[in-house]
């Protein structure tokens, strides 16, 4: 029987902006293959922007690119129905959409805190979402990877790149603040501080669930692969022009399925943001990361 792979979870599961053949699951499918002669699977049901969901969740559901919290990651799982108990290994992630993108970019977000938030959703919102993968995926073998997240940016990323990507979810350095110390440093804190209470929070979960079939799987990446940093990003970033545009090789296709999901005029800031999703996301070598960490935590 062919060794069967399961991922579900948000966009560093799903493998925002890349082909195919570059997305980190599909790369550790390859890497297991010599070892699993008679074959190996692999499903994915993860897709751009899923939350946990751990409190409910609503919205239009979407697929792949064009990021929405529906199917959420316990929908995902709920909804899993491909005899799931012969499944061998589960690849998951979540917790940052429950955070919200916005939400760690924003120094001027104040309430909730954003550790409180991270708790809500890296811990909490986790821990139900594992109890499910644990019934769900009941086999004895059967190994559950939750990966980690990484510094989105860092002090080693172009200020102008900073500023760029916090545009693009509508927040401005107000005029009468000092750019560098009173906005980009902030911003930076908030990243680090989201980094390492997730990283901590998601560990408590999975031990919570008490389950030693659960791993955390930690990105590897350090400051030095945040967006922006040159030579050394593992994650895509943008122009840094008026046009902001996407690095990635499917912007071009993902462009009018951000069309389709936000028509209205009222929809621009989410149509533009649909445009540019790749942006902090891992690249081909940030991926090639993922699969080497994911190898790693394997037998």
């Amino acid at each position: 029987m062919a060794f069967r792979i399961v991922s579900i979870g948000d966009s560093i599961i799903w493998g925002q902006g890349l082909l195919p053949n570059e997305k980190f699951n599909w790369l550790v499918q390859q890497a297991l293959l010599p070892m699993h002669p008679e074959g190996v699977t692999l499903e994915s049901l993860a897709h751009s922007g899923a939350v946990i969901g751990a409190t409910g969740v609503s919205g239009t559901p979407q697929v792949g690119e064009v990021p929405a919290s529906r199917l959420s990651i316990i929908e995902q799982c709920d909804s899993y129905a491909n005899s799931p108990e012969t499944v061998d290994l589960v690849l998951m992630a979540g917790g940052i959409n429950d955070v919200g993108i916005a939400s760690i970019l924003n120094p001027f977000a104040l309430i909730p805190p954003l550790d409180v938030r991270v708790i809500h959703a890296c811990h909490d919102g986790m821990l139900v979402l594992l109890k499910k993968v644990i019934a769900k995926f009941s086999k004895p073998t059967c190994r559950i990877l939750v990966t980690g997240y990484y510094p989105i940016l860092s002090a080693q990323s172009d200020p102008l790149g900073v500023i760029k990507l916090v545009s693009l979810f509508g927040i401005a350095v107000p005029a009468f603040l000092d750019k560098d110390l009173d906005f980009i440093n902030p911003v930076l804190d908030r990243c680090e501080a989201f980094f390492n209470d997730s990283t901590q929070q998601l560990k408590q979960a999975i031990v919570d669930a008490n389950d030693p079939r659960i791993t955390f799987v930690p990105s590897g990446f350090t400051d030095a692969n945040s967006a922006f940093v040159p030579g050394t990003a593992l994650l895509w970033g943008l122009t840094l022009d008026d046009d902001l545009s996407p690095q990635d090789p499917v912007a071009a296709a993902r462009h009018p399925l951000c069309d389709i999901a936000h028509p209205d005029p009222l929809q621009i800031p989410e149509r533009e943001i649909c445009y540019r999703a790749s942006a902090g996301h891992p690249n081909v070598q940030g991926a090639a990361q993922f699969k080497k960490q994911v190898l790693a935590a394997l037998p």
